[in-house]
């Protein structure tokens, strides 16, 4: 099953970031979706959590949907 997981973009950017692509179903940065704003980025892991993901917020598939209907990541028309 797939997971997602949302981040702010210094958790990915920060020279001291542990994220590890490999270990993602996104293999890098430029494949991540990132807020309006860009201040949040969301990751996305099938299986087993990463380790570097522990303590993080977890989202299924109907719940990830229900977050990307929301203002910080849809630019209203």
């Amino acid at each position: 099953m797939v997971t997602y997981v949302i981040l702010n973009t210094t958790e990915i950017t920060d020279e001291k970031s542990v994220i590890d692509f490999s270990k993602l179903m996104n293999r890098n940065a430029a494949m991540l979706r990132y807020s309006v704003d860009g201040s949040k980025a969301l990751v996305k892991y099938n299986g087993d959590q990463p380790s570097f993901l522990n303590g993080k917020t977890t989202y299924t598939h109907s719940e990830i949907k229900v977050e990307m209907a929301k203002s910080d990541w849809t630019i209203e028309e």
